[in-house]
């Protein structure tokens, strides 16, 4: 009984090391076309490549990222697009901070992934008020 009990822990811990793939990294890893924005929430689509006529997102494993968006601060059409490099890294299960430059200079952005499949992909993006002190 006792070397049942051994054999049962010691798998029981070397299973605790393995660590499995989520939702997120079997998902994220293609290239994500912007779709509509509903009450916060950014839904994408994925596709083989970047659409010419809107905004996209690409995330890559080594963790960058490329982001088609808007060359300038105006955004009535027609629109100029741009494609700008960038970098990820997970903050938690569904929380990324990704960074990338656009007309207005470094962003740091905080999104929340409220939705993934292998076609879908729903977008929050985090707002944080610093105080002034």
């Amino acid at each position: 009984m006792k070397k049942y009990i051994i054999i049962v822990a010691f798998f029981t811990v070397l299973s605790s090391f393995n660590k499995t793939e989520s939702e997120i990294s079997l998902f994220l890893f293609q290239n994500w076309i912007y779709e509509n924005y509903q009450n916060g929430d950014q839904s994408f689509i994925s596709k083989d490549r970047f659409q010419k006529d809107k905004s996209g997102i690409a995330f890559k494993e080594n963790g960058t990222i490329v982001k088609k968006q808007n060359s300038g601060w105006c955004g009535t059409p027609p629109i100029d697009y741009v494609n700008v490099n960038g970098t990820w890294k997970e903050i938690s299960e569904s929380l990324l901070e990704i960074q990338y430059e656009s007309w207005n200079g470094r962003n740091v952005d905080t999104i929340q992934i409220v939705e993934i499949s292998k076609n879908k992909l729903v977008l929050r993006h985090i707002y944080t008020i610093k105080k002034k002190d």
